[in-house]
């Protein structure tokens, strides 16, 4: 999965370091960002995705996918949440304000990397479709 950059926005440091690693190891160019208000510092047009917590500090991560979504720059990044907040109604949550998938903590390592793969074949797909058409 060369070529991909993800960034991991999570308050737990230790989550962050695990994910980057086993990312990387795939393949991936990865960074990692320790809060909502620390990623929106960052040049997120530069991502391909974005794996993202829900419970974090000043901003959860309901909140800054909500901005992303409404920035025309951003929307386009998938956004996988992957948090702890498990009920339906978190679920619901997330997917109304636009995410691509929603993972429960604790999670599989292989699960994970398995639908960030779905979620990034997906974007892919689309785009190769939209180029197509622009030729037909």
């Amino acid at each position: 999965m060369a070529n991909y950059k993800i960034l991991v926005v999570d308050d737990e440091e230790d989550l962050c370091e695990i994910l980057k690693f086993n990312l990387e190891v795939e393949g991936y160019d990865v960074d990692t960002a320790n809060s909502a208000e620390e990623a929106l510092q960052m040049n997120l047009t530069d991502y391909n995705l974005l794996l993202l917590d829900v419970m974090m500090g000043e901003m959860n991560g309901f909140k800054m996918a909500s901005l992303l979504r409404k920035n025309e720059k951003l929307k386009h990044i998938p956004i996988i949440f992957l948090t702890a907040k498990d009920t339906e109604d978190d679920k619901l949550m997330g997917f109304n304000i636009g995410a691509d998938d929603y993972i429960t903590k604790p999670f599989s390592l292989k699960l994970v990397l398995m639908r960030i793969e779905a979620v990034l074949r997906r974007i892919k797909e689309k785009s190769e479709k939209q180029k197509a058409d622009l030729f037909h």
